[in-house]
């Protein structure tokens, strides 16, 4: 019975290829025999929304399935769509807000046919994990949330309490999953997502899993979209229409899709209203994902080996920070607290006034010296906007926490703004090229990204805290010879230290004559001040224990 309905599932993919029109092909996604699925998932219902289907799927065919939650859900992630910044739009405190969202995601994942044993939740700051990204490494105090006022995991169910809101205790917990279940496929949110922590969690897992690489852990990766401002599309509940990827996302990458069997699109509404608390409020914004299909994608890193090479990468989302006001207007008649979200938004958009603009091209190059990056806007920038771009190298031999973490502000003085998270950097560290009225040209010697083996880079366009526009994140693969140390970075010679100067001798006199001064010290150079220890992770608590699923916890299906 199982393998007819794959051949069913399959059959009914291959009739989908037949009828779609568009240029992007999309294979069938099949599971079977020894694979294992772990999903991670930024919030409780964002497995649902990506995967439903797969997961039932997965489970029928006796695949291993865990679900890894990244944060609580203790905003309300759906508004920042809206808006851009986060508000609470759950009454009473956020961390209860986080234990009811969690106990939701038990009552969903039971509807799948999970065990609570498959679940783990993590417990980081909603709304602030790309914070903790950008921010807090090393010697950075933790990240402090505005909305629990918490630096630590503040939950006891969680897989680690106490860890504290830092990139490394993040990272441990992340290896520890996949070290633990060893997965076969990994899915993660896309890089492009609008929300903040669907972009963080992809970048932590993809330095965890190059972490355990020497583990042989190398796991299939697939990504998956959910919140783009006008994705679903059309947005409306069609539970008889497949699921297309974003227009926007669909070149470069490989997609892949599961089709549902009816009875698994029902379950996958049931499961989605388990989420009570934000499908209540927010039923007009769920319903659109409940189609017979569910996209995925590989994306492949660009290759520049031995640090050299080129990409040129157009930019199709127009969307960005461009909320769906249909959508919005649906949501407000469901419920009346949208009507704040849309009276927030309204003054944000008013704030940037005719300062919106896109990125439309992307174009990164390396000489085995240095990488150029390349940003090209729809139109010419206006002299209050800022670029800002961060580039985060890794090497499999030292810590990823102690890389440099390099932020470049150019905005409209003739030198950019260069930081290694809090440290000011020469502005000469990097060369802002010139260019058009619409674009910036940067060129970043690797010997200040630490020589890397692999570089994450991303970058947005924004005024003051307002973002205005951004392009994913981005892995550039400098695999092969060995990058060559960099000229234009060559430490300046140490200065010397001058020995005082001779005393003036006395006039002659009766007095015996004094001894004959010493002769004058030796030039010694100056020793430069020790650099600081870089921090152990700040908790070392013992971690709860991950247990197998077996028999004695079988979900009992009636």
């Amino acid at each position: 019975m199982i393998r007819t309905a794959r051949f069913l599932a399959a059959l009914a993919a291959a009739a989908c290829l037949l009828v779609r029109s568009d240029a992007a092909a999309i294979e069938p996604f099949l599971l079977g025999g020894d694979e294992r699925l772990l999903l991670l998932a930024p919030h409780p219902d964002d497995e649902t929304l990506a995967a439903g289907g797969l997961i039932q799927e997965a489970l029928a065919l006796d695949v291993p399935v865990r679900v890894c939650f990244f944060t609580m859900g203790d905003n309300n992630e759906i508004a920042s769509l809206f808006t851009r910044r986060h508000p609470v739009l759950m009454p009473g405190t956020a961390r209860s807000a986080g234990l009811r969202r969690q106990n939701e995601s038990l009552a969903a994942a039971t509807q799948l046919g999970l065990s609570t044993d498959d679940v783990v939740f993590l417990g980081y700051p909603d709304s602030g994990t790309l914070d903790v990204w950008n921010h807090h490494w090393r010697a950075v105090p933790p990240y402090r949330s505005p909305l629990t006022r918490a630096n630590v995991v503040p939950y006891d169910n969680a897989l680690t309490p106490g860890s504290a809101y830092a990139g490394e205790d993040i990272l441990d917990d992340l290896e520890e999953v996949l070290r633990d279940f060893r997965p076969t496929h990994v899915l993660l949110p896309h890089p492009a997502d609008h929300n903040v922590d669907h972009r963080a969690l992809n970048l932590f897992a993809r330095v965890a899993l190059w972490n355990l690489e020497i583990d042989d852990l190398a796991p299939q990766i697939l990504v998956y979209p959910v919140h783009f401002a006008q994705w679903p599309a059309p947005s409306r509940y069609q539970p008889t229409r497949a699921a297309e990827p974003p227009a926007f996302l669909e070149s470069g990458a490989d997609w892949l899709e599961y089709v549902l069997a009816p009875f698994q699109v029902s379950n996958k509404l049931a499961v989605l209203r388990r989420h009570h608390s934000q499908f209540l409020n927010a039923s007009a914004y769920f319903q659109p994902f409940i189609r017979k299909s569910e996209v995925f994608a590989q994306l492949p890193d660009l290759a520049f080996p031995g640090g050299t090479g080129s990409a040129d990468l157009e930019d199709r989302d127009d969307t960005l920070f461009r909320p769906n006001g249909d959508l919005l207007e649906a949501l407000a008649r469901d419920n009346d607290i949208w009507n704040e979200v849309a009276g927030q938004n309204a003054v944000e958009t008013a704030a940037l006034g005719d300062l919106d603009n896109d990125f439309i091209r992307e174009t990164l190059s390396g000489d085995g010296i240095a990488l150029n990056l390349s940003f090209r806007f729809r139109r010419p920038i206006s002299p209050q906007a800022t670029l800002s771009v961060r580039l985060f190298g890794y090497r499999e031999d030292v810590p990823f926490g102690e890389m440099p973490k390099i932020e470049i502000e150019a905005g409209p003085r003739a030198t950019p703004v260069v930081r290694d998270l809090n440290s000011k950097k020469p502005a000469r560290s990097v060369e802002l090229l010139p260019g058009e009225e619409d674009e910036r040209i940067l060129r970043v010697p690797y010997a200040l990204l630490g020589r890397p083996d692999k570089i994450l880079v991303g970058a947005k366009l924004v005024k003051g805290s307002l973002p205005i526009d951004g392009v994913p994140w981005r892995v550039i693969d400098l695999a092969g010879a060995l990058l060559p140390p960099s000229p234009e970075s060559e430490p300046e010679p140490e200065p010397e230290i001058q020995p005082a100067p001779e005393p003036i001798a006395p006039p002659p006199s009766e007095e015996p004559a004094a001894a004959p001064p010493p002769p004058p010290a030796p030039k010694v150079k100056a020793v430069p001040a020790p650099m600081p220890v870089p921090l152990a992770p700040r908790v070392s608590l013992p971690r709860r224990a991950i247990p197998e699923k077996t028999e004695a916890n079988e979900p009992v299906m009636w």
